[in-house]
């Protein structure tokens, strides 16, 4: 599936003509230490937050594919402040869940639900 190119369609720009180009031009090598910088603190953040988000997400997933699950199901919900509640969800949308009375719980507030 990979055909090979014409020489015309590799060759790399090596210098920049005009402080426009400098300005405008985006290459994978032009990247300065400055945005690796930026850009390695930033996937580090991501990555810590990440993880957390994936495993909350799956718990979230599995209360409601359990068999005892009809129509709401009962849990412990502790936010990231420290509060702990007891509620009854009914569903999950985007980025929130459904409770019973039908407030919304958003799920970036939450640390840990069982």
């Amino acid at each position: 599936m990979k055909d090979k190119f014409p020489e015309i369609y590799k060759n790399k720009i090596e210098n920049l003509k005009s402080k426009i180009q400098n300005d405008f031009y985006y290459h994978a090598d032009a990247k300065t230490n400055e945005d690796k910088k930026r850009n390695d603190d930033e996937s580090q953040v991501r990555n810590r937050e990440e993880p957390d988000r994936i495993s909350l997400m799956k718990k979230i997933n599995n209360i409601f594919k359990r068999p005892d699950y009809v129509y709401q199901a009962d849990v412990n919900i502790m936010y990231k402040n420290g509060e702990n509640i007891e509620e009854k969800i009914v569903g999950v949308k985007d980025n929130y869940l459904i409770s019973k009375d039908g407030s919304r719980i958003y799920i970036d507030n939450i640390s840990d639900i069982k």
